[in-house]
């Protein structure tokens, strides 16, 4: 399976610069990371959540968990994770397990964790197990241009001290 279509075709349409890196079968965003061997802390992972409103993929990297109660006082909402059959019904065109990190390219809103600003390069999946789509932040930041933005994560480590 090559790059998911829809991604594929957002990319085109705003001609964004990326770069396919190819590894190893894997699943889940941090031993993705091991496998492409890219820095854990530059894997994004993609977290589907909807409520009455529709959906919202929220965006991070791939070592945070996401705080529920953070993303939804930021976006005004009453987020829950989708279920895994959803997640088949909304992205057809990827495989179980790898959600691209662009919500737009699938028509949903995007709220991305600001401490991706703080790095250079980004991984994100591209639906599939054995391909990633690298991007500098820049790109990332142009293609979700208006899309909101803000402290959603935390590293589990740190979440004792800093996270509740």
């Amino acid at each position: 399976m090559s790059i998911a279509r829809k991604l594929h075709m957002f990319l085109n349409q705003h001609n964004a610069e990326y770069e396919l890196v190819s590894h190893p079968y894997s699943e889940r965003a941090m031993n993705t990371a091991h496998s492409a061997c890219i820095p854990v802390k530059n894997m994004t992972k993609a977290v589907v959540l909807r409520d009455n409103r529709g959906y919202v993929i929220a965006v991070m990297p791939s070592m945070n968990k996401l705080m529920l109660r953070w993303i939804n006082a930021k976006l005004d909402r009453h987020l829950n994770l989708v279920s895994e059959q959803e997640l088949k019904h909304l992205f057809p065109d990827c495989e179980d397990g790898s959600i691209p990190a662009i919500g737009t390219a699938y028509g949903m809103t995007t709220c991305w964790d600001d401490e991706l600003n703080s790095l250079q390069d980004l991984y994100l999946e591209s639906g599939n197990h054995r391909e990633l789509i690298h991007m500098n932040r820049n790109q990332f930041k142009a293609l979700l241009q208006g899309e909101t933005h803000a402290a959603i994560s935390c590293d589990p480590d740190e979440m004792e001290a800093y996270c509740n």
